[in-house]
């Protein structure tokens, strides 16, 4: 029994260490949210997914689904049982959301885990919480977070070979399983499938046992089955074909070109000119690196170039309207290049800026890494991160479901910015005024998202 108790106060000893103070902090505004969180009476999870249990049983119900409508068939499976019991969903959301937070902190090494438990809560509370109400609370968090926090720590077995940890064989059984439920989500899917393609051939290339990462291509086999799974899924075709009649008639005409075009051009604007600060707060971050790492005066312009698109996009668009209103007009419009408007200069205008965000974030992150290993590391997740919110450009549904889609793009931004801020908190701290002044601006975003959040779930309403 004393031994128990030992553990037990062991334990809380460990979690209330001051580098974890903020997973606490992120843990008590969590649960406030998800205390005066209010499931709206039409949400899917209301109208429908509670419902079905009514009428089919869960083997009927998941074969309807897959004939009809969606290959989702882990995820839904949970869905039309927690869409009954409002107060059990809020207790398995709270722990995906802490679940979700433990997991990208322990992406990172050990001796760092100070600074990624800051700015792992920092990120998560800067996401706009409230775009997943977009189709209630219950039926997004679980299409998404869950999955999204499923699959970040499916992806540990990955980061444990590359610190030179061994996986035992029940931590890695628990990968594959929560790989299982993460790539049921289609985005979640993709940067399962590129992240453990990416690491076997790197493991290859450095000759290593298959033995030691067989989790590693386990995951990777079952994300790999299961785009093929969506892919040949006869719900998710006939799903796009009703959509496409009901949102977009035009979007049967697209051809691939077009589709990318829609999906790049979409996600850019969303990024630079909506009210995002994870954005923001990422080129910032980079910014300020470059300032510190080079005196070259075209490096700091270009490193600049982000934040300042973004802010003027975003606070200033009043002064664009009034004096510049025909670059507003091609900005509010965001139309993509094709074969009606390929002859019109007007028509690259937008896509050019975009471009030239894109390109100074590339030269910027080039200044600041210090190895190759890091630079093409920091390169395939922020492309990733891209690709994740740019194959929507091949759903007709692209501006319905808009806000929410772009969690898994706000998640790697955040951890880009984590990993930049982690390898040069040396840097950092021989720059204390820097320092300060990042974190007082960085606190200052996040009380305000916070205060967002709190009115957006209620508490403040």
């Amino acid at each position: 029994m004393m031994d128990k108790m030992k553990k037990v106060q062991s334990f809380f000893k460990n979690i209330t260490q001051e580098k974890y103070l903020p997973l606490l902090i992120f843990g008590v505004i969590q649960l406030v949210y998800h205390i005066f969180m209010k499931e709206p009476e039409q949400s899917d999870a209301m109208w429908f997914f509670r419902n079905q249990l009514d009428a089919y049983t869960l083997k009927d119900y998941i074969d309807m689904r897959y004939h009809t409508w969606s290959s989702r068939f882990l995820i839904e499976g949970v869905l039309v049982y927690v869409s009954r019991n409002n107060a059990l969903w809020k207790i398995l959301d709270y722990f995906f959301w802490m679940f979700l937070a433990w997991s990208f902190c322990w992406l990172f090494p050990e001796e760092k885990r100070r600074v990624s438990c800051a700015m792992t809560a920092g990120f998560l509370l800067l996401y706009p919480i409230w775009d997943l109400q977009t189709a209630g609370w219950i039926a997004t968090s679980v299409n998404y977070t869950w999955a999204l926090a499923l699959g970040v720590f499916s992806l540990h077995g990955v980061t444990r070979i590359c610190y030179g940890k061994k996986t035992p064989l029940w931590l890695g059984a628990l990968y594959v399983l929560a790989a299982l439920f993460g790539a049921n989500m289609e985005q979640m899917c993709a940067v399962i499938l590129a992240v453990n393609l990416l690491a076997i051939l790197y493991f290859i290339y450095r000759k290593m046992k298959w033995k030691d990462y067989w989790h590693v291509l386990a995951c990777f086999l079952v994300s790999l089955a299961e785009i093929i799974f969506i892919l040949t899924c006869p719900g998710n075709a006939l799903r796009e074909s009703k959509e496409i009649a009901n949102w977009m008639p035009s979007y049967a005409s697209f051809d691939f070109l077009d589709k990318l075009c829609l999906g790049f051009m979409d996600t850019m604007k969303h990024l630079i000119a909506s009210n995002n600060l994870i954005f923001l707060l990422f080129a910032g971050i980079l910014a300020v690196l470059v300032f510190l790492k080079s005196e070259k005066l075209e490096y700091r312009f270009l490193a600049l170039v982000p934040v300042v698109v973004n802010i003027v996009f975003v606070f200033f668009g009043g002064m664009l309207e009034e004096y510049l209103p025909e670059f507003w007009q091609l900005l509010l419009d965001n139309a993509y290049v094709n074969e009606s408007n390929y002859q019109m200069g007007s028509s690259y205008v937008i896509m050019l800026v975009y471009l030239i965000v894109l390109g100074s974030v590339l030269v910027s992150m080039v200044v600041v890494c210090e190895n190759w290993i890091e630079l093409l590391a920091q390169c395939f997740i922020l492309v990733l991160g891209l690709a994740t919110r740019v194959i929507i450009g091949f759903t007709p549904t692209i501006y319905v479901s808009q806000e929410r889609t772009f969690l898994f793009f706000y998640m790697i931004l955040g951890t880009s910015a984590t990993w930049l801020v982690v390898n040069n908190i040396a840097l950092l701290r021989s720059k204390r005024r820097v320092l300060e002044a990042m974190q007082l601006a960085g606190m200052c975003c996040v009380l305000f998202c916070v205060l967002f959040g709190l009115m957006y779930t209620g508490y403040l309403c």
